[in-house]
């Protein structure tokens, strides 16, 4: 999770103009060990949505964090389409910062949905009902 939200946290800071000096274009690079860390993730929450399915399924952080980082996802693979094109210059600088903000956002939800898992459950294996 750190690869993936790092790497875009970069981007968005560099969308926000908080880091001026770095050029988009070099940032291209690391959309590979992007998506590397992305099916790393989706593996993983395979494998704890297997374990335990009740747990995950009757959370509703659960489906917080999921609609947080499928968007975040959505948001990275639309900025990496526009720094490969070199077209983010067709945007606003009001619009692009308004989504490295929305990115930072969801971002800070999907982690800080995943750290409350762990803790807001109230059903921990379906073997409780029967």
């Amino acid at each position: 999770m750190a690869i993936v939200v790092g790497i875009n946290f970069a981007i968005a800071l560099r969308l926000l103009g908080w880091i001026p000096q770095f050029t988009l274009a070099p940032f291209y690079r690391f959309y590979q060990l992007h998506w590397f860390g992305a099916l790393f993730v989706l593996l993983s929450g395979i494998g704890l949505l297997l374990a335990y399915p009740a747990k995950a399924l009757t959370n509703p952080v659960f489906y917080l964090k999921f609609v947080a980082l499928s968007i975040g996802l959505l948001i990275a693979a639309w900025l990496q389409k526009k720094i490969r094109n070199n077209s983010l210059e067709n945007f606003s600088q009001q619009r692009l910062k308004l989504i490295a903000a929305v990115s930072i956002a969801l971002w800070i939800i999907a982690i800080t949905g995943g750290r409350f898992l762990a803790y807001t459950h109230s059903v921990l294996l379906a073997s409780r009902f029967f």
